[in-house]
């Protein structure tokens, strides 16, 4: 009875992060949704067919954990060209840049103008903490 109860609060808690991770994008989150609801119900996993139903729990539980954790939502911005806003919420996971900016002359794409701009495009990243 205790797995069971286990699973059921892994399958909630995934749900609930792919609400999190993917709130503005429907599509996706209809998707990450279906993808979940179709793994639990299905009696093996199509992508592990070989896990125990204690190794899919905690399988279940650590996709929840990234999606809240690691995965952030970039929306385009509409008042200005190559502007993103990031939905940054109080679960994400932020670490410190140390590593990378002690390496950062490794990272620097050759070509790439000397100010700025990023890696992808040169667009600017805006960051937003969401609040609830």
């Amino acid at each position: 009875m205790a797995s069971t109860q286990r699973a059921l609060a892994a399958y909630r808690s995934a749900l609930r992060a792919t609400r999190v991770a993917f709130t503005t994008d429907t599509s996706t989150l209809a998707a990450a949704r279906t993808n979940i609801k179709q793994e639990m119900r299905a009696e093996k996993s199509s992508t592990n067919p070989d896990y125990t139903p204690a190794q899919r729990i905690e399988l279940l539980e650590q996709v929840g954990a990234f999606l809240r954790r690691n995965i952030v939502q970039g929306v385009k911005r509409d008042d200005s060209e190559g502007r993103y806003a990031l939905n940054i919420h109080q679960d994400t996971e932020l670490g410190d840049n140390n590593e990378i900016k002690k390496n950062k002359s490794r990272f620097k794409a050759s070509g790439a103008p000397p100010s700025g701009g990023g890696c992808c495009g040169g667009g600017n990243i805006e960051l937003k903490q969401k609040t609830h």
